[in-house]
């Protein structure tokens, strides 16, 4: 007898996901209370998930989705309607059971009384409940293929039994079911085979030959006893139908199992850590494939080039395939974000609409486990700074309902998420003043700052305009955090900002953390590698250009002053001392910087080693390390922290 655990698993990813229809649902509802269709969907969701609960003998989950299930029956059947009150309260219901969801075997713990309370108030309309439902708990039954049976004291019958469509545990279904028929007589076949119908490798529609000292009756009833029946159709079978099924059996059994070995190495379920193993071990292959290709470049072994070719081609080809497995869609952080921006605006008193798209974008599971935090805080301060309230916007002409768009697109190994509300976008001259008044400045430095300067006074540590303190935003814990994480996964941010019209907030993200591509420098003997997000272009200058304003290096080109960095001084290297010099633009934070470096060597993908924080504790300015083609180490710059 198989042990009920063995659907743990499953069950949390399909309540997952009947949870997330229920929000989508819930906040359709709320702007379109009479949508039959949704109203369905909501129905439905709760349905299954009741039934999958009771199956799994979380009584508790049962018992609050059964309520919610009689509610919007009631609502489909016209006989009350859903007004803001009753849309809270499904809202409140939602969110306990995912908090039940969580750890189901501890949702006895939650109490619901209070919420089976509010519903059975909106169900005071007069009209009769239906029966509380028997629910069964799962227990797989063992059947094995009876041999030698006596059919002469037994009838023998073939039950075809049909799932109802919204049945998702379906291997659990029917293992109730032949458990019960089994208790009535023996289970001589079952179409597909045990082992199918074990595995769910089946559509709605499954059937079990019977042998039985019970009649038809007595075993349909038993059938339709079950949860999640659509249909039950019997049908008895005689000695002759008996042996030539026997025989057909017979004849197809090896075809049968073919098929079935087949269908069972069509897909497979990997843990991550398995995954990063994965990426780690081809990593280390890149980094030896470089190497064989250098020494065979610098030995001029000729005779090793078309395998090195041929190396080169398959380890690239398995890098890629590595990294597919690893992607998955952004909508997985999309689809909880409505809820949020729907609770948010709630709380503050505004009308807010958010539309989003590119949600099949996908990226790699460790950059979307790192993104999801930044872009929480990007739209509540869209909500709570951004959007403005309804009677402050329609003094200014505009629309009572505030709209933010959160979209996703692909540009080449990269990833751009843009945040862009039509709120009361950003001052830069409150942000120059309290930059002063924080003391981070004077007020004769403030007021030489252009406005795009003035906007990335946001990304300081500890930089607020916020008049005052709520629980969603304005405690001084903001943009230099989003910004922080932005360039720790080797990305970047942009503000853009227009007083009365509303902000746009860009993101870029590489598709992967774990190889990157770089643009490799030499300072003196040493490589270097700087994330190719981060460069924006290189220059050649002469020594003579560079000017010194308060103390700080810049060279004017192109227009813009562009304050420069010698990563000779920094890093105590010995500089060549040329009048030519060679300048690498990055950004950061929306600024460009100049960094003077002896040689650009060129751009090239880089495997990146984390470094060991225990030895370089408090030592700012490398992402990690890479190993390179001669075997030797470069250090892989953090433009975030370094400048």
């Amino acid at each position: 007898m198989n042990d009920i655990s063995e659907y743990k698993e499953m069950y949390a990813v399909e309540a997952a996901e009947h949870l997330q229809s229920m929000n989508d649902a819930l906040l359709s509802l709320e702007k379109d209370p009479d949508n039959s269709e949704t109203i369905n969907v909501m129905f439905r969701a709760a349905h299954t998930l009741k039934g999958m609960s009771a199956t799994m003998g979380y009584s508790s989950i049962a018992e609050l989705t059964h309520n919610m299930e009689n509610l919007m029956d009631r609502v489909r059947k016209n006989e009350m309607t859903l007004g803001p009150p009753a849309i809270d309260v499904l809202f409140e219901i939602v969110d306990t059971l995912e908090k039940m969801v969580e750890m189901p075997e501890d949702s006895s713990r939650y109490d619901i009384s209070s919420l089976l309370e509010r519903i059975t108030q909106f169900l005071k309309a007069g009209v009769e409940l239906p029966d509380e439902e028997q629910y069964v708990a799962l227990e797989h039954h063992d059947a094995d293929r009876t041999a030698g049976m006596s059919e002469k004291e037994c009838n023998v019958f073939n039950i075809t039994i049909t799932l109802h469509e919204s049945c998702i545990l379906k291997s659990a279904r029917s293992a109730v079911i032949l458990r019960n028929l089994s208790e009535l007589g023996e289970i001589i076949e079952t179409s597909p085979t045990l082992k199918d119908i074990d595995d769910g490798k089946f559509d709605r529609v499954f059937s079990a030959t019977v042998s039985t000292k019970e009649d038809s009756k007595k075993l349909e009833d038993i059938v339709k006893a079950t949860l999640e029946i659509s249909k039950v159709d019997i049908k008895p079978m005689g000695t002759d139908e008996i042996q030539t099924k026997k025989i057909e059996d017979d004849r197809n059994y090896s075809n049968d199992t073919a098929r079935s070995a087949i269908k069972n190495v069509q897909s497979v379920r990997v843990g991550i850590e398995r995954l990063d193993s994965l990426m780690n071990l081809v990593g280390e292959l890149v980094i030896n494939k470089i190497r064989l290709m250098q020494l065979a470049a610098d030995h001029k072994l000729d005779y090793l080039e078309d395998t090195l070719a041929s190396l080169n081609r398959l380890t690239n080809d398995l890098q890629e395939e590595i990294i597919a497995t690893r992607m998955v869609p952004i909508e997985q952080i999309f689809n909880r974000f409505p809820r949020m921006v729907r609770d948010l605006a709630k709380k503050e008193g505004k009308e807010v609409e958010l539309i989003m798209g590119g949600g099949d974008i996908e990226l790699d599971r460790t950059v979307l486990d790192e993104v999801g935090d930044p872009l929480v805080h990007l739209l509540r301060n869209c909500v709570d700074h951004g959007i403005e309230s309804p009677l402050e916007r329609e003094k200014s002409g505009k629309n009572l309902r505030g709209r933010i768009k959160l979209t996703a697109r692909r540009e080449k190994n990269y990833v751009i998420i843009e945040a862009d509300d039509d709120g009361r976008g950003m001052d830069p001259g409150r942000l120059r003043r309290a930059a002063v008044t924080k003391g981070l400045m004077t007020q004769e430095e403030a007021s030489r700052l252009t406005d795009s300067d003035a906007l990335n006074l946001s990304f300081m540590p500890g930089f607020s305009t916020a008049e005052r303190v709520t629980d969603i935003s304005g405690r001084g814990v903001g943009m230099d955090v989003v910004r922080t994480k932005m360039e720790a996964l080797g990305g970047s941010i942009k503000l853009e900002s227009r007083m009365g019209e509303g902000t746009k907030i860009v993101l870029k993200l590489p598709l992967t953390v774990a190889i990157i591509r770089s643009l490799m420098i030499k300072v003196g003997k040493e490589t270097y590698a700087i994330p190719i997000t981060n460069v924006v272009r290189d220059l050649a200058i002469k020594k003579d250009m560079i000017r010194t304003i308060k103390g700080e290096e810049v060279v004017l080109t192109m227009g813009e002053v562009l304050p420069i960095i010698r990563l000779h001084t920094l890093f105590g290297i010995n500089s060549n001392g040329s009048d030519d010099m060679i300048v690498v633009v990055v950004e950061r934070g929306g600024s460009n910087v100049g960094i003077v470096v002896d040689q650009v060597i060129g751009q090239q993908e880089v495997i990146i080693k984390k470094l060991d924080n225990r030895i370089l504790k408090g030592i700012k300015g490398f992402a990690g390390a890479t190993i390179l083609g001669d075997g030797n180490v470069a250090l892989i710059l953090d433009v975030g922290t370094l400048l």
